[in-house]
């Protein structure tokens, strides 16, 4: 039974046939040579207690530095009318100076997805801040001060340079979508930036997953260049919350996952699920 339930993970997160599964506590290295190109994943399991629990499929890209989420929505027809979303929000806030938390709530049931950016410092890891503008230790004149230069930056983008002059319609046009309205797509992406972080860091295209008492992520390998050249390694970082980290050089970034139930006015974390005849180890570091 919990074999299936790990294979139906692994199933619904890859988008062709031929893949790699793993299981958690394990080390992948996606530099690796590999006879034909797969999938690799890292999924966890929490307790099924029967929840309406949040489901949810995205892309995550890591580009100069930055790691986004990006969500692809086709246009909508006439043939297909406009359906009532279903009853989950999402959230994506600080909840420190170094943390990112990545939120799909429903009424009593939500996936947390908290998330940082580190460089190696001798033997050692260093969180980066979240950017200036989000910090929740700075007073909100400091980060309102924060968000005025980021502004003042872009507003150089209208003044005139040398040979050439653009404008603010100049500026909504580079932007703007050349594509024919019939055959448009919108994206709605949105990033998790954190201050110092070295454009260098990794290049990465991958996927993630949240069912109902899971989470899995997923990357294909390989593929040219640098992109998805880096190591993957999954562990149980306490009996509620899982680990993925992907490290590249000096440069990582770290998920930590975890779903509660809401209680007596209280959110209490599922227990995660122990797969039988796999002993899974501690991480190293123990701190979240």
């Amino acid at each position: 039974m919990y074999l299936k339930r790990l294979t139906a993970v692994i199933v619904l997160i890859m988008s062709m046939d031929c893949c790699l599964a793993e299981q958690p506590s394990v080390r992948i290295d996606m530099t690796a040579q590999r006879l034909v190109p797969a999938f690799a994943a890292i999924p966890f399991v929490f307790e099924d207690s029967n929840l309406d629990c949040p489901e949810d499929r995205g892309t995550i890209a890591m580009t100069d530095g930055v790691l986004k989420r990006i969500q692809l929505s086709p246009p909508r027809t006439e043939e297909a009318p406009l359906v009532a979303a279903p009853a989950m929000h999402m959230t994506f806030n600080p909840i420190d100076d170094a943390t990112y938390r990545l939120q799909f709530i429903r009424t009593n049931c939500r996936v947390d997805i908290d998330i940082r950016q580190q460089l190696r410092e001798g033997d050692h890891w260093r969180s980066l801040p979240v950017i200036e503008e989000r910090r929740p230790s700075l007073s909100a004149e400091a980060r309102q001060d924060a968000v005025d230069k980021r502004l003042g930056r872009l507003g150089d983008l209208t003044k005139p340079g040398e040979g050439q002059q653009m404008s603010l319609a100049d500026l909504n046009r580079m932007l703007r979508s050349g594509s024919p309205k019939r055959w448009g797509i919108s994206t709605l992406s949105f990033g998790f930036p954190f201050d110092g972080a070295p454009k260098s860091c990794m290049e990465s295209l991958g996927e993630y997953q949240i069912t109902k008492n899971s989470f899995a992520m997923a990357f294909f390998a390989p593929l040219p260049g640098e992109l998805n050249k880096f190591v993957m390694e999954g562990s149980d970082l306490d009996p509620s919350h899982a680990r993925i980290s992907l490290t590249k050089d000096d440069c990582r970034f770290e998920f930590t996952v975890s779903q509660s139930t809401l209680r007596d006015g209280q959110w209490l974390a599922l227990p995660l699920r122990s797969i039988p005849g796999n002993e899974r180890e501690k991480p190293d570091e123990p701190n979240r």
